[in-house]
């Protein structure tokens, strides 16, 4: 099966509209979102509507479960908490019964899909260290993990208890190890590179590669800047961070 899995798509449909192409021209037969369809840019209404149309299984993110007042977001910082309080006004009853409808995690034959992390999916630990990742590898049990959350793709390799982050895009699975896979962010990438990220995985021959797609940014910062949202939130789309 050939796996198209993407994450943080964050309301900016230009992305995922070019995430969804990309896809396509790889031949992608299943398609999987980690989660926050919503949060930071405007689309918001769009995005969840697209990735309900295209997504075979969807789960849900942080922004998403604030988004339909699962939680508050008294966490949030003060840019991503305006833009919540906006989407939580511009969001339509379908829409926020999707988002309700999503689970935290999801397991799929030997692979893991989830948010954040596998360790309690719903409290939204990050995996931003070799010792974080470490610690997750014991809160699954499958050969394989995709997470999202903190918009920088990662490949880390598990083999006889000894970790390897994967410095290339593309990797060639080995023998019994088990693989915790960041796949970054369709509409907010934080790694200094600007193009969304999202990835394919093909399970019959195991191999995982992180692909980055051009899109046309102007678009989702004319969209923000109509709804008069922060200027740091539109500059920073530009310099992937």
């Amino acid at each position: 099966m050939i796996y198209g899995i993407f994450s943080d798509i964050h309301a900016n449909l230009s992305a995922l509209e070019a995430v969804e192409n990309s896809m396509a021209e790889h031949g992608v037969e299943r398609r999987v979102c980690l989660g926050d369809l919503v949060g930071y840019c405007a689309d918001v209404e769009e995005c969840v509507q697209l990735t309900a149309k295209i997504s075979d299984i969807c789960v849900m993110g942080n922004h998403d479960s604030v988004a339909v007042k699962r939680e508050s977001s008294m966490h949030f910082n003060q840019y991503a908490r305006y833009v919540i309080e906006w989407t939580q006004q511009n969001l339509s009853e379908s829409a926020i019964n999707y988002l309700k409808s999503l689970a935290y995690m999801v397991e799929e034959g030997d692979i893991c899909f989830v948010h954040a992390s596998p360790k309690s999916p719903a409290d939204w630990y990050y995996i931003a260290s070799l010792d974080e990742a470490m610690d997750a590898f014991e809160f699954f049990t499958t050969k394989y993990c995709f997470v999202g959350h903190t918009h920088n793709p990662v490949i880390v390799a598990l083999d006889d208890g000894f970790p390897q982050v994967i410095e290339e895009d593309f990797y060639q699975v080995q023998g019994s190890e088990r693989l915790l896979i960041n796949v970054g962010s369709v509409g907010q990438p934080r790694d200094r590179d600007a193009r969304a990220s999202w990835c394919l995985f093909d399970s019959e021959k195991e191999t995982i590669r992180i692909v980055r797609v051009e899109y046309d940014i102007s678009i989702t910062q004319k969209n923000m800047r109509k709804r008069d949202f922060p200027i740091f939130l539109i500059k920073r789309l530009a310099e992937g961070r």
